[in-house]
């Protein structure tokens, strides 16, 4: 591959040098900006993920007099070639900052030859004092390898819907313990663990449930204009929810500061599926779809009361007289977590989209929510030794559903900015529950983040007045 690279830049230092001749006093050679982007392709190419270096190339192409809504601190490649030597290195032919790109010549006579050094590879970056010239030279800095089928295209602007599945890499995982996500190979496939409801407002194990989602998009976007920024016009997701045993006591742990769980899913999971498809005559307006179900009936059954959280049995809940254990102590009341779902109109806003930029996003959701929370009584069967969860039988029991306008009212606005630190927060009502999320980042591979959840409206028996948690996240990309 190396013996073909240098053939290529051999026959086009030639052709260019007879050109400039011709043409110019000034003796430069072009350095490959003017190369058809299939030549140029097969040249080494990677994206400088390094902060520190980051700053100092975009500085370097600010003092230049390039456009500052023309660069970014975040997209920074450079296009190489191997040298013939027995170091490691690469002779820079072409870097790019946002739209702004610098041919050889140019860097040469802007950037300082410690800087050059570094991003080639010549120079030693995490190190103070160079080693030996003995020793072999490397990049050991953060980079990302961009693969020779990669195109080359006149921006490397790209918008990432979610922060924790960016649609640009083709491999990535975040791990954090509000989810875990995975993706592996050009496929689209996400693979997630999600702990917690965040759609009606019940983060971590305030809901009681976790869930298992595989999410597929289809559909290629065909609009030059915004495929860039929404690559497909389909997402689709499909899982199962699973009822979770953490959080019912937490004190004595390092999440003693969380409110404990008072709600439950029912035995037996739910079922998970949802989408989000974007209109092909205008995608950044679309449709947004979710809903859990649960699997089985709701019914009375054995149970073993340390996998559920209960509240205190209010005064009119007791077994019907007719009910032939009428006179058995009632443990506690268990709410379970039902069916949930939304539906909604959402709307993608890049202020800079016009000139390429999408370091800013916004997205807007307006729509509908559903909630249902039902009660059921547990007791301790003296005769078959088993505690039992049931609802027949027994009065004052109740079920939370929307039964007021409040309730039923989903909204959810969300803002990312992905220029040099990227963060986001965002703000939702659903079930009548104002729920908060910001998530910042300490280094380019670890984030914070956090969620609060307040209800609106009176609280019910498994609900907190203030749910706060926070965690780091793990977030590497390929």
């Amino acid at each position: 591959m190396k013996k073909i690279t240098l053939i290529i830049i051999t026959i086009l230092s030639v052709v260019g040098t007879i050109h400039i001749e011709a043409q110019t006093r000034k003796g430069m050679i072009d350095s490959l900006t003017t190369v058809d982007p299939e030549i140029r392709k097969y040249f080494p190419r990677w994206k400088v993920c390094e902060t520190d270096l980051q700053i100092q190339i975009y500085q370097s192409f600010k003092l230049l007099g390039f456009p500052k809504e023309r660069l970014s601190k975040t997209k920074i490649e450079v296009l190489a070639a191997p040298r013939p030597d027995e170091y490691n290195a690469y002779e820079i032919l072409l870097i790019k900052c946002g739209e702004a790109t610098l041919n050889s010549a140019e860097i040469n006579a802007n950037f300082s030859p410690a800087l050059y050094n570094i991003i080639s590879g010549e120079a030693f970056y995490a190190r103070i004092n160079n080693p030996p010239e003995t020793e072999v030279r490397s990049r050991d800095y953060c980079y990302v390898e961009i693969p020779p089928e990669s195109p080359v295209s006149s921006t490397e602007a790209t918008a990432i819907i979610d922060f924790l599945k960016p649609s640009d890499v083709t491999h990535a995982f975040s791990i954090s313990l509000f989810e875990q996500s995975f993706k592996f190979g050009n496929s689209g496939f996400w693979l997630s663990n999600i702990v917690g409801n965040d759609e009606v407002g019940y983060p971590f194990w305030s809901a009681g449930e976790s869930k298992v989602v595989l999410q597929r998009p289809l559909y290629a976007n065909t609009d030059n204009e915004t495929n860039t920024a929404i690559p497909y016009l389909l997402d689709i997701r499909l899982g199962g929810a699973y009822k979770i045993t953490s959080g019912i006591d937490p004190s004595g742990t390092v999440l003693s500061w969380i409110p404990s769980r008072k709600l439950n899913i029912s035995p037996g999971g739910k079922l998970v599926t949802g989408l989000d498809f974007s209109m092909p005559f205008h995608p950044q307006f679309g449709m947004h779809f979710n809903m859990e179900i649960p699997l089985r009936e709701f019914r009375s059954e054995g149970i073993n009361p340390n996998d559920f959280a209960y509240t205190a049995v209010p005064d009119e809940v007791d077994f019907d007289p007719d009910n032939p254990r009428y006179g058995t102590k009632i443990r506690g009341i268990v709410n379970q977590l039902r069916s949930t779902g939304q539906f909604s109109l959402f709307y993608y806003w890049w202020p800079g989209a016009s000139n390429g930029n999408y370091d800013n996003f916004l997205r807007l959701d307006v729509g509908l929510t559903y909630a249902e929370v039902r009660q059921s009584a547990v007791f301790y069967d003296t005769t078959d030794k088993i505690n039992y969860m049931m609802s027949d039988g027994i009065t004052g029991l109740k079920t939370f559903k929307p039964n007021e306008f409040g309730d039923w009212i989903y909204a959810k606005l969300e803002y990312r900015n992905s220029a040099f630190w990227p963060f986001g927060v965002s703000a939702q009502i659903s079930n009548q529950i104002l729920m908060g999320r910001v998530y910042v980042p300490l280094v380019n591979w670890l984030y914070i983040d956090a969620r609060i959840a307040t209800p609106l409206r009176d609280l019910r028996p498994y609900e907190s007045k203030v749910f706060f948690m926070v965690s780091p996240v793990l977030r590497l990309t390929i």
